[in-house]
């Protein structure tokens, strides 16, 4: 669907060319009768493709419509229209940015013939933009492979820690941060930029293998090692050799292959289940955590010697919510590569980005992504809207947790008390009988909060 606005302040010239245009399925025509009332709708709208009038009152108006439509950044294309045959005045309409210009007069096939080159010219060279701008992206980006996208502190701070890591290849390194942050692409970048980019980068998600396997995945085992073992197998410490091995969710490891690991570590070797012969290792260890270490080493589920030799080093990476300003180029990028793997040319609206970036996103990067994919199913056009942008319910913004995380324990009891009743009463309309009900708590009680909190009930 391609969007045109026509400009022109003579009514006949107005409906005559609109109505040359509406019968085409592919286009969504508006219209405006003067150059201030065209101006406020490019403002709040996109298009494809505006065709102006060039000599409206004021004699400047067509100019500026050419000006305000170039300051967007979709970029339509402008089509001028003008009696005037003029070359002086042909060239000052180019020189004002239009793109191409047309004389009245013209003929309802010449005008469609014109609209219809310049908005396949226009889909053309968009599609070519975006292809541009992703291998332009992974030329000069070291990073954009894996998707580390962004200008705020937190990122900038985190190129500079991935380029330290990686330039000692044989460091031990914690990679923490919430599920859904980036920890893996972290991990890859780390990899792609070292001395072992060449040899292998082997990921373990440690959360996924049961606990009767997770041995034998690790360090492989000998024919005969145990009952059905009736080949020799090769586990993931071998087949990391001279490379990278990332073990993704190393807080799940259970306790007893812990110590193995630890072993391993410490000696540069391993011994697959069922043999006798140690076999040299070297290896970068890459560990990653969505859960604080030594908390569960307080709880007796982690070990403290394995802990302290795997934190030679950490890499905190940052949630979503606290690179506000990352937001943008973040969705951005993931409707370019959106539209390009499906050959869609979608964009997202000023509402869109207003939307996304004010969502507190506890599902990090992927839940980003994620709703861009829903987004690109639910668009009935070429623009994603606010509306087309869908929130999971468990995912409200009231109830993340991480805003409680700096807080003293009085402070963040209070806080989310407030949150809570504040927003049962908003869900049942003020009413306290609903309220309590789901609440689980007396009315009196329920008054008590609210005139705590100086909330109002109905």
């Amino acid at each position: 669907m391609f969007r045109i606005l026509i400009v022109d302040d003579e009514p006949s010239m107005l409906k005559g060319v609109k109505l040359q245009l509406i019968g085409n399925k592919d286009y969504e025509i508006s219209t405006a009768p003067n150059a201030d009332i065209a101006i406020n709708i490019i403002k709040k709208n996109e298009f494809d493709l505006i065709l102006s009038d060039l000599m409206m009152p004021g004699r400047e108006d067509g100019f500026r419509v050419i000006k305000e439509a170039k300051k967007q950044w979709y970029r339509p294309y402008v089509l001028i229209m003008t009696a005037f045959k003029e070359t002086d005045n042909i060239v000052q309409t180019i020189k004002a940015g239009a793109d191409d210009l047309i004389i009245k007069g013209f003929s309802p096939d010449e005008i469609r013939f014109r609209i219809e080159t310049m908005l396949q010219k226009k889909e053309k060279i968009d599609q070519l933009t975006i292809q541009a701008s992703i291998l332009q992206e992974t030329i000069d980006k070291e990073f954009d492979n894996y998707q580390i996208i962004g200008k705020s502190n937190d990122i900038q701070s985190l190129y500079k820690q991935i380029k330290q890591v990686s330039s000692d290849a044989s460091s031990i390194c914690i990679i923490s941060g919430e599920s859904g942050t980036g920890k893996e692409l972290v991990a890859r970048s780390i990899h792609k930029l070292s001395v072992r980019k060449d040899k292998p980068f082997i990921p373990v998600n440690c959360a996924a293998i049961p606990e009767t396997l997770i041995e034998s995945e690790l360090f492989g085992y000998e024919i005969g090692a145990f009952t059905g073992a009736n080949t020799t197998k090769v586990g993931k410490f071998e087949l990391a050799n001279k490379g990278i091995l990332f073990l993704d969710e190393i807080s799940e490891l259970p306790l007893n292959i812990q110590g193995r690991l630890l072993r391993a570590l410490e000696e540069d070797h391993i011994t697959r289940v069922g043999g006798i012969k140690p076999r040299n290792i070297d290896i970068m260890i890459l560990a990653a955590t969505n859960k604080d270490l030594f908390d569960l080493v307080q709880q007796g589920l982690f070990r403290e010697d394995l802990y302290y030799r795997l934190a030679v080093v950490e890499i905190k990476v940052e949630p979503l919510r606290k690179k506000k300003d990352d937001i943008p180029l973040l969705a951005q990028y993931f409707v370019n590569r959106l539209n390009k793997e499906r050959g869609k040319r979608l964009h997202l609206t000023k509402k869109a980005i207003q939307k996304l970036s004010a969502y507190n996103f506890p599902g990090n990067v992927r839940e980003l992504r994620n709703i861009l994919e829903a987004a690109f199913v639910f668009a009935d056009d070429v623009l994603i809207d606010a509306d087309n942008l869908i929130f999971k319910k468990k995912a409200n913004n009231t109830y993340d947790n991480s805003m409680y995380n700096e807080l003293l324990y009085e402070e963040a009891l209070q806080k989310f008390e407030y949150n809570y009743f504040k927003n049962l009463l908003k869900k049942h309309n003020g009413k306290i009988t609903p309220a309590v009900k789901e609440a689980g708590i007396s009315r009196s009680w329920m008054y008590k909060k609210l005139d705590v909190f100086s909330l109002k009930s109905r």
